[in-house]
């Protein structure tokens, strides 16, 4: 079936649920409410590293309106962690590892109460000595953030792949480097929050907003010591996740905990200040490069060794490990790799998943250093990058397999939309173009549970019910999964909707990270609605007196092929089906996870971790005001392969928001720490994001070609596009001005500072 033969794969929907939210219908956490409902607040340390020793909450509790106080010594379960092999935490605790880390929460009538509440509340400490460089902490000696980790390392992943020694002999040119990337704030508009209600059968109702409930129930039931058949968590709207809303948080545990000790629904809704300051940031690292090329540009060898601050919990450190190194692999070819991934605790806020999961901040030092050899054997960058490019059908020397690959097309289209050869030639002082790729997985294999599930039901009317557990987050998946419904019935958008992710109704699902949602729960959905559609056609075969192959659904309509008189509005037509003989529902149910995937082996690490991967080549246009450094972003140009597009108003949406995200990672945003590792601007006045005026007009250039395992031949689009907008954008600024920033994000006070020392350089 060609494209043109679809009626709402590839077109431009708005989002189902987008009226909603433009008119402030939609219902988010901190939007819900429960007759008897109690406000809740967390207490955290202030200090980096201390023993709780002592919590006295006599004056708390004697506040007028305060309900319930509990500690870490309240917490009745084990500890907790998104990975069964690191958990490490316990929602309140009685060893802090950071500023703000939990120690209490109060639940009382109001907020201000319990605000009160937190002032009265008064921990006895013994401080312990803290550790805030992870180079620092990896030292034979230094303190332990927590017991049983050898020089503080929680996850260190190695690959040997080739034989990197002898690839640098056999290269003519050889570079080291050193790149740095900050800590970054996930910056969602919607700060988490959660309501807990335990009911008088021992009932637990979490409604939170999560990017994976069943999640949030598992590690509940690890922490309260319940069973999770006894907890329920819906996710409602989410304003945003973006990896840092993947795993379960304090505000939840207390919530719950404080539900279960009062009787009394609970809500607590994180602060501005909160939400930055302790719940995920993204993981800063430094990367040491070393690479090996031939005269002609082909990519002989390549080592990287990655040290990352993991701040002072364990979050997603081995799958981040992992994952560095193995996104380095998926955009060029390249024969030899030796990789030493090495995440340390530290005794500042926690690190954990951010949109790229560790990918961008290793694709920024390759493609930083790709442009510094082009420079150096004088090749253009992008022929640089055609040289190497992945093709479809390669198999990477780790075991990432490409079935589809479109990144030389995306390289040639996004370089001739965006004028490279006539711009790259004729100089204009201060503005410059800079070119770089990147690739990311279809949603990485795991351990344990991994695939998604669909269950579809047709009403009597028409209108067609999908239950799935995989969550929207605002990056429109239930818009593409009712696409994917009313294309195989022919019905309209509005004929279908589309219920995700309640623990207690939906199919258990992983959760929403990894850009697996299109990929997975689409290929569920389009297991289940052909189930639908196939006994539809028996039916209609049946009622029309034609073969089934001949039934055709569309326009609203069931018909038979080539005969005007057999026909059927779709609506009439599902209560003639449910009714037809004995009468019965018309239900399907999907499940599906790639079966051409592996988990890396223990030793090797070989594996083709994901279904698919995409690919994408951006182009940055750059100017910069020599007086102030002040860098202005002109236009990005992408050339994106995420295979055929379901939706191409979603997909400009994901492509605008990676590059607004990317751009803030380039040029502003950083969380600033004390010598103490407490955030010092956890807040929008201080802690900055781009704004509507520093965004840039942004080409999307759709060329990839349908993937044969993706849904309709989709792939991801929602994490690969970030990868290659930071060092885009440097590569850009070093074309303007000749001054190569290393350290993350490029500063105003860097350029100018770099520029100066070129001019003291030239002059001596």
């Amino acid at each position: 079936m060609s494209t043109d033969e679809y009626s709402v794969i590839g077109t431009r929907q708005p989002l189902v649920d987008g009226l909603a939210k433009a008119m402030g219908a939609a219902r988010f956490a901190g939007d819900l409410s429960l007759p008897r409902m109690l406000m809740g607040k967390i207490l955290g340390s202030p200090h980096p590293h201390a023993k709780v020793l002592h919590v006295d909450t006599s004056r708390a509790m004697a506040l007028k309106g305060v309900k319930a106080v509990i500690t870490g010594a309240d917490i009745p379960g084990k500890p907790y962690g998104v990975l069964r092999s690191r958990r490490d935490e316990e929602g309140l605790t009685q060893k802090a590892r950071y500023v703000g880390d939990p120690v209490a929460a109060v639940a009382a009538v109001d907020e201000d109460a319990a605000l009160e509440a937190l002032e009265l509340i008064e921990v006895e400490y013994e401080e312990l000595p803290a550790l805030f460089d992870p180079e620092e902490a990896m030292k034979d000696g230094a303190p332990l953030v927590h017991e049983g980790y050898e020089r503080n390392i929680v996850a260190h992943r190695r690959y040997d792949f080739g034989n990197v020694e002898e690839g640098f002999s056999k290269s003519d040119t050889v570079r080291e480097d050193r790149f740095s990337s900050q800590a970054v704030s996930h910056g969602a508009l919607e700060p988490r929050a959660a309501l807990a209600e335990y009911d008088q059968s021992g009932k637990l109702t979490v409604w939170t907003s999560t990017q994976a409930p069943f999640v949030v129930r598992r590690d509940l039931s690890l922490v309260l010591g319940i069973p999770e058949s006894r907890i329920r968590v819906i996710k409602p709207c989410v304003g945003g996740g973006f990896g840092g809303k993947l795993e379960l948080f304090a505000h939840q545990v207390a919530a719950s905990l404080l539900a279960m000790k009062t009787g009394r629904p609970v809500k607590i809704c994180l602060s501005r200040e909160e939400e930055i300051s302790i719940t995920r940031i993204k993981v800063p690292m430094t990367v040491y490069i070393k690479t090996g090329v031939k005269k002609d540009g082909s990519l002989v060898a390549q080592q990287l060794r990655c040290i990352s601050d993991g701040g002072a919990y364990a979050s997603t450190s081995i799958l981040l490990a992992y994952n560095t190194g193995m996104s380095s692999l998926i955009p060029y070819r390249i024969a030899n790799l030796k990789y030493d991934g090495i995440m340390v605790y530290t005794n500042k806020a926690a690190g954990g998943a951010m949109r790229g999961h560790g990918s961008n901040q290793v694709r920024f030092a390759i493609e930083s250093q790709l442009d510094m050899i082009a420079e150096e054997i004088q090749m253009d960058p992008a022929a640089l990058r055609l040289k190497n490019a992945t093709q479809a059908g390669d198999t990477a020397v780790s075991g990432l397999v490409f079935a589809s690959c479109e990144l030389s097309r995306a390289i040639r289209e996004s370089t001739k939309q965006a004028g490279w050869e006539h711009k790259r030639r004729q100089k204009t002082p201060y503005r410059g173009i800079g070119i770089a790729c990147g690739g990311f997985p279809c949603g990485a294999r795991q351990g344990g549970h991994t695939a998604s599930g669909s269950f579809i039901q047709v009403n009597d009317d028409g209108g067609v019910t999908v239950l799935t557990g995989s969550s929207d987050i605002g990056q429109g998946s239930k818009t593409l999964l009712a696409q994917i419904v009313a294309e195989e019935l022919g019905v309209s958008l509005s004929d279908v909707t589309v219920l995700s992710a309640d623990t207690e109704t939906t199919p258990i699902d992983a959760g929403t990270f990894s850009s697996r949602v299109t990929f997975y729960a689409g290929n569920a959905t389009l297991i289940a609605v052909r189930e639908v559609k196939e006994q539809l056609a028996q039916v209609a075969s049946q009622y029309f007196e034609a073969p089934k192959e001949e039934i055709i659904f569309r326009n609203k309509k069931v018909f038979v092929k080539d005969r005007a008189d057999a026909f059927m509005p779709f609506g009439e037509f599902a209560k003639t089906a449910i009714s037809f003989g004995h009468g019965r529902l018309i239900v399907g149910k999907g499940q599906w996870a790639p079966r051409n995937t592996q988990f890396p082996d223990r030793k090797t690490e070989y594996a083709n971790i994901s279904g698919a991967y995409s690919f994408a080549a951006q182009v940055a246009e750059v100017e910069i005001d020599p007086e102030t450094g002040q860098v202005k972003v002109l236009n990005i140009t992408i050339g994106d392969d995420c295979g055929r597009v379901i939706n191409l108003m979603v997909a400009e949406g994901q492509a605008e928001g990676s590059v607004a995200m990317g751009l803030g990672n380039a040029l502003m945003e950083n969380i600033i720490f004390a010598k103490n590792g407490q955030i010092m601007n956890p807040s929008f006045l201080e802690y900055k994001v781009p704004t509507v005026r520093d965004c840039c007009d942004v080409d999307l250039l759709e060329v990839g070609s349908p993937d044969p395992f993706g849904p309709f031949g989709a792939k991801e689009i929602g994490e690969g596009l970030i990868i290659s907008t930071v060092p885009a954008i440097t590569n850009a600024i070093y074309d303007a001005i000749g001054v190569r920033i290393t350290e993350l994000p490029v500063t105003p006070e860097k350029i100018l500072e770099e520029m100066e020392k070129r001019e003291r350089r030239r002059a001596e």
